[in-house]
């Protein structure tokens, strides 16, 4: 039996025909269909069973279970290496990794029939507008410019954070979505030291920070809370304002700086996810309290915000 990733390959090179080459034991192919372009990567694999798609009933109803990626990590390993250093030598844009192809290729009348689905892709689920835009909208961007000239430097780190999230790029969504903390609140500084305590001395990303993790709380299901509480714990942090802000600097310096402990998480985004997902809520809530508040003058502004921090202190159990 063979176990074979095929993705779509995007990049300013040209294919006249199937292109192939091998490393035992692996055979990867470069061809076209239709209008796009795709790599493949192929191994034998000897004890399969235990790691094919299955086929089963529950509660009336047919469910699928995929192939166990365990075992084509390697694979996957490839594809990434490919796309690094093919941007490169042939300049390779993109290997969409997140929409793999999986197909187990038999090889003799033995196999036929072993396994019930020889073939599943993966597919990203794509976003659909949902918000009109009205001339509200476009006239108070207008009339922020005034109030708010240097906005479009964090919204700009927001905007390419956004992207690099919804692309599952959880590694470099932290960075920027940081990045726009970094413009806000650490005044210039970019020690851990320092930035930490720039950052404790905000009311307003105290109260971004605690609207955010109120938010996350109740909506325990996506499993972002618990993952902030066992990093509070493993770090022997509280769960409150000053143990968040020391992961997020934590994390800040882990990933940020090319090294043996950071290269763990460079292809293996899904590890990143909460705490991206919980970072994009922070500046998500930064975006609309920095209009908001905009308009206020700095003691109506601050007595504001102490007043919903200390309800959502409250909220939370951090008095």
């Amino acid at each position: 039996m063979k176990l074979q990733l095929c993705a779509e390959i995007e990049g300013q090179f040209l294919l006249k025909e199937k292109v192939t080459a091998k490393f035992f034991p692996y055979e990867f192919v470069l061809f076209s269909r239709g209008e796009k372009r795709y790599i493949s990567v192929t191994k034998p694999v000897k004890d399969y069973v235990g790691y094919t798609p299955k086929v089963f009933f529950k509660d009336g109803l047919v469910h699928i279970e995929a192939t166990n990626p365990e075992i084509y990590k390697d694979l996957e390993d490839w594809l990434y290496y490919i796309e690094a250093l093919g941007s490169f030598d042939f300049e390779v844009s993109k290997i969409h990794i997140d929409e793999l192809e999986v197909n187990w290729i038999c090889e003799n009348d033995e196999e036929m029939g072993l396994i019930p689905i020889t073939s599943l892709k993966r597919k990203r689920q794509e976003r659909e507008a949902e918000k009109y835009v009205t001339e509200n909208n476009l006239s108070n961007i207008v009339i922020f410019r005034r109030m708010l000239p240097e906005a479009h430097i964090p919204f700009s780190y927001y905007r390419q954070a956004k992207a690099f999230f919804d692309d599952n790029n959880y590694y470099f969504a932290f960075i920027n979505f940081f990045m726009m903390l970094e413009f806000c609140f650490a005044g210039g500084k970019f020690l851990k030291k320092d930035i930490t305590n720039n950052f404790k001395k905000s009311n307003l990303l105290k109260l971004c920070v605690l609207s955010a993790i109120s938010m996350i709380k109740a909506n325990e299901l996506s499993g972002n809370y618990s993952w902030l509480l066992s990093e509070c714990k493993s770090r022997e942090k509280e769960v409150n304002y000053e143990g968040i802000i020391y992961i997020l600097v934590e994390y800040r310096g882990l990933l940020s700086h090319a090294s043996e402990r950071s290269k763990a998480y460079l292809f293996n985004d899904s590890k990143l996810r909460p705490l991206a997902f919980i970072t994009s809520m922070i500046c998500f809530l930064l975006c609309g309290y920095i209009q908001v508040y905009s308009c206020s003058n700095e003691e109506s502004k601050n007595q504001m915000m102490l007043e919903r921090i200390n309800k959502l202190k409250i909220e939370l159990g951090w008095n």
